[in-house]
């Protein structure tokens, strides 16, 4: 899986928790159990037949208050899909994300001039704190590429305005990190 693909999957399982009431376990369990996959050439195949093979026991875990339902059937195949390497790399990425809410929403608060963080989008508060995240704590990518596959990610997942907002935040945030030193090119 390329590290697109990975973003695009982390941004999908952060905006379903932030739209959720559940666990974020559990939120992977069903994401990864109904997650489209390649057919052809893929190197997780494995985790494609799993998730075909259970499409249906997935459809129904969600109740009528977005609450997301368990049962026996879903720890098995999440056990099981966390055995791929990828897999595993998402979710653990995503887990301490969500640890790292707090620092991360002060800087986009501490960026917005006379705006509050409630009037940002969902698509664009998740794309904009994925952004952060890898540039300050996940550091696998530069700076510079992390905002622009942001922006990227915001013109697929957000409305038109959005990956204007997206890189004026995160351009916001990245001159001024910059300029104070606490962050490097």
């Amino acid at each position: 899986m390329t590290y697109k693909e990975k973003r695009d999957h982390k941004f999908k399982i952060l905006f379903m928790y932030d739209s959720m009431k559940s666990d974020i376990d559990t939120i992977c369990m069903n994401y990864f159990a109904n997650a489209p996959y390649e057919e052809e050439d893929n190197d997780n195949s494995y985790i494609n037949d799993v998730s075909k093979a259970h499409k249906n026991v997935a459809k129904i875990r969600i109740d009528e208050e977005d609450n997301i339902i368990e049962n026996e059937s879903d720890k098995a195949i999440y056990i099981s899909l966390d055995h791929d390497d990828d897999v595993r790399d998402i979710k653990n990425k995503v887990k301490d994300l969500i640890s790292k809410t707090d620092e991360i929403d002060k800087l986009i608060k501490d960026s917005l001039k006379s705006w509050d963080i409630s009037r940002v989008g969902k698509a664009e508060l998740t794309i904009i704190r994925l952004a952060l995240y890898e540039i300050y704590f996940d550091k696998s990518i530069d700076a510079p590429v992390a905002i622009n596959e942001a922006v990227e990610l915001s013109k697929v997942y957000g409305d038109d305005k959005a990956s204007k907002f997206v890189n004026g935040v995160l351009s916001t945030i990245y001159n001024h990190e910059r300029s104070t030193h606490s962050i490097t090119t």
